[in-house]
């Protein structure tokens, strides 16, 4: 059989003709990496919050997402921009959810499980990219696993029950004699995370010798319901308390601190800016970075990957946080063995 021209140059040409084609291979593949995100578009992203108003570190995780799509070589305003979709309440999520997905954006950015699942049921189709959201599969975000979620959502993720226990077992070293930890989850009964979260918290308690209460709370307290919720606390001889990821709670870290501080109940929340408000102690992923890795997943389908080929991350470091200011006020000195996990002490 006589060979093709093609072929038959290769023979005879040998090393250059293997360049050629490797060169047109590249050039046919690159309109395929690029398909998204086509010449002289702007990729319009809503990023999707719950509550409207934004707490420090959804402000500061915003920036370090757009910062990482700038060192990524995105220019806002030309190549993209994020335009914000803000819920006033739970309740008007699934709505909100129906609007964005009738506003045809090109990827949808969001920060926590309330909203990725009213986002899950809206729409299968326009890419999401998750910064820090709670246990995706659990709560059925996701239809897969981590490493292969399938579907339209991905990013990066928090799994509830690795953080939980520690937060109880660092109260445990903290404060001398405790007996009695209280646990303040957040939403309804049935709300996945707060299931995962109080589990994962009585399993530990248990283990260490600790009974866990689990107060009767209002399921999305207001700002000025913590100073009886804490007095309750106190009356009924807790020792400490545990409070659980919530997106309102991170608004009302002052007023919780505040409540804690008064009635000198050792409290451990999930992030370094409810201590920097006065909390004695914080465990949990670095938020921030996690809006700044979204940014990441972002790029990636953009230049047209798929989300349920991104395999969703979980952090690989987690920070240990105590206002030494607060544990002086309670009484209570910092343990070496927390110092020597890698603890630090802001005053």
């Amino acid at each position: 059989m006589k060979p093709s021209r093609i072929a038959d140059c290769g023979l005879r040409n040998g090393p250059a003709m293997l360049f050629i084609l490797a060169l047109a291979f590249v050039l046919l593949a690159a309109p395929l990496a690029v398909e998204a995100q086509q010449a002289g578009k702007t990729s319009r992203i809503a990023f999707v919050h719950y509550p409207a108003r934004l707490s420090p570190v959804a402000l500061a995780g915003l920036e370090a997402l757009r910062q990482g799509l700038r060192d990524l070589g995105w220019n806002e305003g030309k190549d993209f921009v994020i335009e914000l979709r803000l819920a006033e309440s739970e309740e008007k999520l699934p709505e909100l959810s129906a609007q964005v997905v009738r506003e045809k954006f090109d990827l949808i950015v969001l920060g926590n499980t309330l909203v990725a699942m009213a986002i899950k049921e809206a729409t299968t189709t326009i890419p999401v990219v998750m910064t820090g959201a709670c246990d995706p599969v659990e709560c059925g975000v996701v239809g897969g696993n981590l490493a292969h979620p399938g579907g339209n959502i991905t990013g990066a993720t928090i799994i509830t029950s690795e953080v939980a226990g520690k937060r109880i077992e660092f109260l445990k070293e903290m404060v001398p004699g405790l007996t009695q930890v209280a646990a303040l989850p957040y939403g309804h009964d049935t709300f996945c995370v707060r299931v995962v979260w109080l589990t994962k918290s009585e399993t530990t308690a248990r283990a260490l010798g600790l009974t866990l209460q689990r107060p009767k709370l209002d399921p999305v307290m207001s700002a000025d319901q913590w100073d009886a919720a804490f007095a309750a606390l106190k009356k009924d001889g807790v020792g400490a308390v545990t409070v659980m990821e919530g997106p309102i709670y991170g608004i009302q870290a002052p007023q919780i601190a505040a409540a804690a501080l008064k009635y000198r109940l050792p409290t451990v929340f999930p992030s370094r800016a409810q201590v920097e408000a006065g909390g004695l102690v914080s465990y949990g992923a670095d938020q921030i970075s996690l809006f700044q890795r979204g940014a990441y997943f972002v790029d990636r389908i953009l230049r047209g990957a798929k989300p349920g080929d991104l395999p969703i991350e979980q952090p690989t470091k987690f920070d240990l946080f105590i206002n030494g200011k607060t544990a002086k006020t309670l009484g209570l000195t910092i343990p070496p063995s927390l110092l020597m996990r890698g603890a630090e002490v802001i005053e």
